[in-house]
């Protein structure tokens, strides 16, 4: 007769090792693959440091390049402004400006128009002050326009010699609608009328003009008065 050697005990013991082994073979290959996790993970950050380390000094290698570029160029435009100041003295020295560029713009007409150069030097030089003017005087006449149907209004200086007459363009009302008298804010034609000739003068007020009759110049501000009404302010002095 055979005894029964089989120990309860001695599987359940058997049984907790396997299990123990697996549970150590098993954190075994959980910490192997954190550690070559943590391994790759610090290879490629030490990638991406250098990789970013490479950008940043290629950034600032730019930056640099684009400072001297501003530099070099702020450079430029100071001296481009300083050529220009000179530039423009020099221009401003050759070209005359109020008067001068009037009385220049004058001379240049007159020569194109065929004036002799030296009866035109003549005249200039014998140009003197005005003496002996008269106190200024006023006078006035009404603007006529499209919508005035009333008689033409003029001016009559020296005896008639000079006569100035003018016309506008008609002021409006709040419904947009023609008045009959004229708008000064806009060009107004005026016409002086001596010896047998007419000026005429297209612009807005005022205006002036300037004539020779017998041996006196006559000078002329036309100015707006009161409405429909052009007001001319004038003197005499002996010419020449």
């Amino acid at each position: 007769m055979s005894l029964n050697t089989y120990n309860p005990d001695s599987r359940y013991k058997d049984r907790a090792a396997q299990r123990f082994v697996a549970f150590l073979k098993f954190l075994s290959v959980v910490m192997v693959s954190i550690l070559i996790g943590f391994w790759f993970g610090k290879q490629f950050a030490a990638e991406e440091l250098i990789v970013l380390k490479d950008r940043n000094a290629a950034l600032e290698e730019e930056r640099e390049l684009l400072q001297e570029s501003v530099t070099e160029l702020g450079a430029q435009a100071q001296t481009a402004e300083t050529r220009y100041r000179q530039l423009q003295e020099q221009v401003d020295s050759i070209i005359p400006k109020g008067p001068m560029q009037d009385i220049a713009t004058l001379v240049r007409d007159q020569l194109e128009q065929g004036m002799d150069p030296e009866r035109l030097s003549f005249v200039i030089r014998s140009a003197r002050p005005p003496t002996n003017c008269s106190e200024p005087d006023v006078k006035r006449f009404v603007v006529s326009t499209p919508a005035n149907k009333g008689p033409s209004s003029k001016v009559s200086i020296a005896e008639g010699a000079i006569v100035i007459q003018g016309s506008g363009k008609s002021a409006k009302n709040e419904k947009g609608q023609p008045e009959a008298w004229y708008d000064p804010a806009q060009p107004v034609k005026l016409t002086f009328a001596h010896d047998g000739k007419t000026d005429v003068k297209r612009r807005t007020l005022p205006i002036r003009y300037s004539v020779v009759a017998g041996d006196r110049e006559y000078r002329f501000t036309v100015e707006s008065g009161s409405r429909s009404f052009a007001k001319v302010v004038y003197d005499s002095c002996d010419y020449p």
